[in-house]
């Protein structure tokens, strides 16, 4: 059996199609070279140090073109999970790409893409645009709009992508988690970002962005293989549609006041990756200062009105329940259309240890 498995990694590594079982990981690097990897642009923005992909440069895509995959289908992954050991420097930008499809100069117009980005650059490096959607988001679809690890640090990035869901593990922590409903809502710039199958891509996204790469790895699972228990889409369509815009829209979804009840935390959290919100308590909240204002909508709605005058004289908002211990989908839904109605951005928002 050892000599077997030896045998399945040596394959591998030279770019051939093993046969392999849905437990065997397989890796996706030689070590030595980015043999099975490919760039559609600026290929000078990806170099190989100690076995590393390493990102430095402007904008370019490395696409995993080699022959793993499963029987038949080379590099067209449908069911699987993903893994690499990642580093990012700070304000580093990256991502990891799933269900994608090989193409020219650009950004991936197909499947999924995987945050990597642990903390932001200063502001008026971006234009004055600040990430808020940070490393384990299911990119401006569901977020984490906290990062959960720090730079110049090793971890563990786990993908784990079964028939209609994605989820997403940082040092096997769960992360994000989405369930794709059928006949998504997606912006028009996003349109192809959906699943089917498709290959892996890394990104290279500006000059000051370094992030390497390490031990990446994948275990092809069955076509038949069984979603996550519990792991549905959203049932109310005008709600999902509203999550997903203003995640698109890099609006921080992050509630003031809301907290885990003394039993039955597990729903409590499934329920907050579930709609891409992130809970605070109020005494984890640094003092609050400046033209900031915290709004309680746990009885009802937020006035469209008091907001688009907050907007003008210049304040920013956030949101609490007041104390809630459980989620309300109504609530949430009133939340979200009051912030389309006034008009607010992701600029309009006081997100805690941003700037």
């Amino acid at each position: 059996m050892r000599r077997f498995a030896g045998l399945v990694v040596a394959m591998a590594a030279l770019g051939a199609a093993p046969l392999v079982s849905a437990s065997e990981w397989i890796p996706l690097q030689d070590g030595k070279t980015l043999k099975g990897w490919k760039t559609a642009e600026r290929p000078e923005s990806w170099v190989v140090e100690d076995g590393m992909f390493v990102s430095r440069g402007e904008r370019s895509h490395l696409f995993y073109v080699g022959k793993v995959g499963p029987k038949g289908k080379p590099g067209d992954f449908k069911n699987f999970e993903f893994q690499a050991e990642v580093m990012t420097s700070p304000g580093a930008n990256s991502g990891i790409y799933v269900h994608t499809k090989w193409q020219g100069p650009g950004w991936p117009a197909a499947g999924y893409e995987i945050q990597v980005i642990n903390s932001n650059p200063p502001a008026e490096k971006m234009g004055g645009y600040i990430e808020y959607k940070m490393t384990g988001s299911i990119y401006a679809v569901r977020n984490a709009w906290q990062a959960p690890v720090g730079d110049n640090v090793w971890f563990t990035y786990r993908i784990r992508v079964v028939g209609n869901t994605i989820q997403t593990f940082i040092n096997d922590t769960l992360i994000c988690e989405y369930a794709e409903p059928a006949n998504a809502y997606r912006p028009d710039d996003k349109k192809g970002r959906l699943l089917g199958s498709g290959t892996f891509a890394l990104q290279a996204h500006d000059p000051g962005s370094v992030v390497k790469y390490r031990n990446m790895k994948v275990k092809i699972l069955p076509d038949d293989a069984a979603p996550p228990a519990g792991l549905v889409p959203i049932a109310d369509r005008e709600l999902d549609q509203l999550v997903t815009q203003a995640s698109n829209d890099n609006i921080p979804l992050i509630d003031l006041g809301l907290s885990p009840p003394a039993s039955g935390a597990e729903e409590f959290w499934s329920a907050a990756r579930r709609y891409g919100v992130l809970p605070l308590a109020i005494q984890q909240i640094p003092s609050i200062a400046g033209s900031v204002a915290l709004l309680v909508d746990r009885d009802r709605g937020p006035d469209v009105e008091l907001l688009k005058s907050l907007k003008a004289k210049g304040y920013r908002v956030a949101f609490s329940s007041g104390g809630a211990t459980s989620f309300d989908e109504a609530q949430l839904k009133r939340r979200l259309q009051a912030i389309k109605d006034a008009g607010l951005g992701w600029k309009d928002f006081w997100v805690p240890g941003k700037p």
